[in-house]
């Protein structure tokens, strides 16, 4: 998982955590993150218009706050 965040975004920190506390318990999933202001490169190649944006195997773009079972029941759909 890829999670484009900004620093002044209040919804962000609550998808980084639960993004992270999955991929703690999960060495098949990691979850990095990046703050879309520093990587205009991410914000182009996935076309993000607003944060939280989490990226999954690069193909699958989601926006918006996500607690860990929300985020599971995207992985497992």
């Amino acid at each position: 998982m890829k999670i484009l965040v900004s620093l002044s975004c209040t919804m962000c920190p609550d998808l980084v955590v639960a993004a992270q506390q999955i991929a703690a318990e999960n060495s098949n999933i990691t979850a990095h993150v990046y703050d879309i202001r520093h990587f205009e490169n991410l914000k182009t190649r996935y076309n993000v218009m607003s944060v939280p944006c989490m990226i999954v195997n690069d193909d699958m773009v989601f926006f918006g706050k996500k607690n860990v079972s929300q985020i599971l029941s995207l992985l497992n759909g």
